[in-house]
């Protein structure tokens, strides 16, 4: 398996190296002009121009290029700049030093060329902005240009609520947190011939010659070594021009690189790092590396063997590894962590990071789930509440309901680990408290009240712009605020609370914990199911049901199944039925994140009639898809075996239809249905497939996908030794170094039945 040449294709750009260095713009203007004009990353923060090379010939002619991508895989970018004198091929890469990096290869034409590599940056006075940021202490050194840069949020901030961080996010107070500096050297390899930097008034950025200070600095084929810095008429303001000269020639590669760190030390050993010789491959031994450290998988066919790595460099790109990074307004700092995606979602999500826990577990170390799960910890506030969206230099905001549980056994079931209880018993807390709402008792023999989980407002779901939230107020899609009792925020706490009593398995039946469970059990089966339509609803306080038909009604057929039967003849296999599986509802090309029959139900993602960047009225979103595929599995495998009348066809059928869940939601993920062309969009059509592309915002890591494929695909039940893939109709699957307890896991599957099943030891 070289699951880098598998994702080769030249229709992508991003970028990164694992740690903290990101280049993915959604719509890039200057792709294909040399070098990183177009955003980039550090962390959560954004950088913009960090250099472009400009090039004229040895008697003074400006160069003008036509850039092409030629190809892409996840450690490097590779173009084709031609001109009428020469031909340049770039190979740009990201490394793991947290470094910028194109080497550039004089092909054919002139024998060398004159290269100015330039970085253009922002110099602001202090004051306010959301965010304000500036360069800072720039230094023309022996073997670079370096500068600070810092970046700094208010303290208060009205929350953007477009998707696409506005640049009218504005500030509810003056007050500014205290800036985050990042240390920032850019420099390339051979001579430096001359430099120049000058502060200019504000202009227009494209990276060409004629916006560059270059066609006024540049005198008889050299640059004057000045430094105009902090000049002009008070206060200081501008873009700040740096440019340095080198030579291009056809026996020497040139490597620009600019290296960033959260200090100079960092930042340095970054740069050398970029400029080594072997910098592209190294990049490529990184990659190698990172994908020798999951379980090998490959099938024959493509869609899941290209969907399984797709994400799995997805989630290395999104991957923030850096020692020191601050939790703005607390005294912690980061663990590793994945960002739920690229620019607007380049931030620790908690919605998501139920997601990223469930896939990373499955790496041969379990340092980046620990991470993940001491990061919520470190991020919870006093009373166990945990901000939705957590940063490095700006305030935290809002709050998501989340099954951190499911992750959190997976780790432990996997690794042996144990896991701080802190944050789950707080959290839990949290919900049964300050969101926990108690309905009447349907009888007065009955054991325990009906708890259910209230949700205040339609962001905390993280699921926008629903009819269920118009069933309870016509401003909730304005963002007003609310009170409803929610059918995955039930299910949550539910989970959690399972979870919970997993770990203290001493604890009696008139604990806390367990008269907890049972009321929250209860609160399903007796207030939020209706027995009438089969639907587990929304309810109002006062105990109306919820007309409205989102795909989180479905979600108790992965929670607790057998007291949900046994306990309260809560028809599950209806549900199924009747909701799951009807191509009138749910079972269209791909689940649509409302049921087909809702009145609001849009799959062209309009609201009102106005098309919205995150709207759930009928789009296909894969995070509710991986919690319906996980509810058809628990299906097939639990419910069916528990029915006294299920025949065995009927518990195939069960089966087989899990299976195609399964596929059409892996399916879902490729341009038009190309295995070579998977994608990773937020939301779909769920009838035509066709993502989200104008939202641009690829290789979002709002789902689980490699989780689904290794406990349904490959029939994987970490914690056991049990062997149960679903019925997938797909000639062979094998995996090998699977993590487990009794070492590593090699399974190879042929026509839906098991051929091996065998452990190694851990290397």
């Amino acid at each position: 398996m070289d699951p880098l040449s598998l994702l080769l294709r030249d229709d992508k750009w991003f970028l990164g190296g694992g740690k903290g260095a990101l280049y993915a713009p959604a719509f890039p203007r200057h792709l294909e002009a040399p070098g990183f004009w177009d955003e980039s990353f550090f962390a959560d923060i954004r950088l913009t121009r960090i250099f472009t090379v400009l090039f004229n010939s040895t008697d003074g002619k400006c160069v003008k290029f036509r850039g092409q991508v030629e190809s892409w895989r996840p450690d490097r970018l590779v173009l084709i700049h031609r001109s009428s004198i020469a031909t340049v091929r770039e190979t740009r890469c990201v490394t793991e030093s947290n470094a910028w990096v194109s080497v550039f290869e004089l092909l054919e034409g002139a024998e060398d060329l004159n290269a100015f590599v330039w970085s253009l940056q922002n110099l602001e006075p202090a004051g306010n902005g959301s965010p304000w940021q500036s360069v800072q202490s720039v230094k023309v050194e022996s073997e670079c240009i370096s500068w600070r840069w810092l970046t700094s949020w208010p303290v208060e901030l009205e929350p953007d609520r477009t998707g696409i961080e506005d640049e009218r996010t504005q500030a509810q107070s003056g007050r500014m947190l205290p800036p985050l500096p990042l240390s920032i050297k850019l420099g390339a390899s051979g001579q430096r011939l001359g430099y120049t930097v000058n502060l200019a008034q504000r202009h227009d950025d494209s990276p060409a010659w004629e916006t560059s200070v270059l066609p006024q600095k540049l005198k008889g084929g050299r640059l004057p070594g000045d430094f105009k810095f902090e000049v002009g008429t008070a206060p200081s303001e501008g873009l700040l021009h740096m440019l340095q000269h080198f030579r291009l020639t056809k026996d020497q590669p040139l490597i620009v690189a600019c290296a960033v760190g959260l200090n100079d030390l960092s930042a340095t050993e970054g740069l050398r790092c970029g400029l080594a010789s072997d910098v592209v491959a190294q990049s490529e031994r990184s990659w190698v590396d990172y994908f020798n450290s999951v379980p090998q998988f490959e099938s024959s066919n493509a869609h899941l063997t290209n969907a399984y790595w797709y994400r799995w460099y997805g989630l290395r790109l999104n991957t923030v590894d850096l020692d020191g990074l601050p939790i703005a307004g607390t005294n912690q700092t980061f663990e590793p962590f994945i960002t739920e995606g690229i620019g607007f979602f380049r931030n620790f999500v908690t919605y998501s990071a139920q997601a990223h826990l469930r896939e990373v577990a499955w790496m041969h170390s379990p340092r980046l789930g620990l991470g993940i799960v001491s990061n919520l910890l470190k991020c919870q506030k006093a009373d166990g509440m945990t901000p939705g969206h957590n940063y490095s230099c700006r305030p935290s905001r809002d709050f998501y309901h989340a099954d951190f549980a499911t992750g959190a056994a997976l780790l432990m079931d996997i690794h042996g680990v144990r896991l701080d209880r802190r944050f789950f018993t707080n959290y839990l807390d949290f919900l049964v408290r300050k969101r926990g709402y108690r309905f009447p008792a349907p009888s007065p023999g009955q054991r325990v009240s009906p708890l259910l989980i209230l949700i205040f407002d339609q962001n905390e779901t993280g699921q926008e712009y629903m009819s269920r939230y118009q069933f309870v107020s016509e401003n909730a899609d304005k963002w007003g605020s609310f009170q409803v009792a929610g059918v995955e925020s039930t299910l949550y706490a539910e989970m959690l609370t399972s979870f919970l009593l997993n770990l203290s398995p001493t604890a009696d039946e008139s604990s806390v914990l367990h008269i907890l469970y049972e009321e929250l059990v209860c609160g399903l089966a007796e207030v939020s199911f209706d027995r009438g339509t089969n639907w587990f609803s929304d309810v109002k306080l006062h105990g109306a049901r919820s007309p409205a038909r989102p795909s989180t009604g479905l979600y108790p057929l992965l929670g607790p199944a057998h007291l949900l039967w046994h306990n309260y003849r809560v028809d599950l296999g209806a549900v199924f039925d009747r909701w799951l599986v009807n191509a009138e509802e749910f079972w269209l090309r791909a689940f649509p994140a409302t049921a087909k029959s809702d009145p609001l139900f849009d799959g062209d993602g309009e609201w009102k009639g106005k098309r919205l960047n995150c709207s759930w009225s009928g789009r296909s979103w894969p995070m509710a898809n991986s919690h319906l595929v996980d509810a058809a599995a628990q299906w097939a495998r639990v419910l069916t075996r528990d029915r006294e009348e299920m025949t065995e066809n009927q518990s195939m059928a069960a089966r087989i239809r899990a299976g195609k869940a399964l596929m059409k939601t892996i399916s879902l993920m490729f341009h038009g249905d190309d295995p070579n062309r998977p994608n990773s969009y937020e939301h779909y059509d769920p009838e035509s497939g066709v993502p989200s592309l104008y939202r641009g915002y690829d290789d979002y890591m709002h789902s689980w996908i490699v989780d689904l494929i290794l406990r349904h695909a490959v029939g994987i039940n970490p914690g056991s030794e049990t062997l149960d893939p679903l019925p997938l109709g797909v000639d062979w699957i094998e995996c090998r170094e699977i993590p487990c307890k009794q070492g590593r896991r090699h399974v190879r599957i042929e026509r839906d039945v098991v051929v091996r099943d065998e452990y190694t030891s851990c290397p």
